[in-house]
């Protein structure tokens, strides 16, 4: 009720609205933000977010990720299976959106490790940091029912937490890439269909 009140608030009046429905999804966003609200809106996605700086890394992956569409509908993918309540779908999408960033760097690969040692030809990644990459990658390839099948439960064991968590490190992690590509000059097909 209160969001609808400070949402409508910011119209000065009705034709306002309706003299810039353009502009709803920014009002929307802003409202979000400026309450304070537990969702963000990045384009036509809603999302959880636990922080600011969360909704700031999500939000920016979805830039970063623009000119990749594979990559984008990932992230849109998992942030919308979180905002519905899909942990293990949200987990999964997230990983999808870093190796679909992945293929692009190291073309023929599937995986994070080609990519990785790919930027290390151009850009010095520290050894420690580089694993915990990869442990985290590696999480979700352990993890039943995220990557691979369920074989002897009903479901994976994470939760909301987890698949916030995995949204926003995906999240940065893409950004992260993306970054060192463009300070490598590394190419990435700007219209992959990951």
């Amino acid at each position: 009720m209160e969001l609808t009140l400070i949402f409508l608030t910011s119209f000065s009046s009705q034709s306002d609205i309706e003299k810039r429905p353009y502009r709803l999804g920014e009002e929307v966003a802003y409202v979000l933000a400026s309450t304070k609200a537990a969702y963000r809106l990045e384009g036509k996605t809603f999302f959880p977010v636990q922080s600011e700086e969360e909704a700031a890394t999500v939000s920016r992956a979805f830039r970063d990720a623009a000119g990749h569409r594979g990559v984008l509908q990932h992230l849109k993918n998992s942030a919308e299976a979180t905002t519905a309540g899909e942990w293990a779908e949200s987990i999964t999408q997230s990983v999808h959106a870093v190796e679909a960033i992945s293929k692009l760097l190291a073309p023929g690969t599937n995986t994070l490790r080609p990519a990785l040692d790919e930027l290390e030809k151009h850009h010095k990644i520290h050894g420690a940091l580089k694993q915990g990459f990869l442990r985290i990658y590696d999480f979700t390839s352990d993890e039943k029912g995220l990557r691979h099948s369920l074989l002897d439960k009903e479901a994976s064991d994470v939760d909301e937490t987890d698949a916030l968590f995995i949204l926003g490190a995906c999240s940065a992690f893409v950004s992260y890439l993306v970054a060192k590509a463009r300070a490598a000059d590394l190419p990435m097909d700007q219209n992959d269909n990951s």
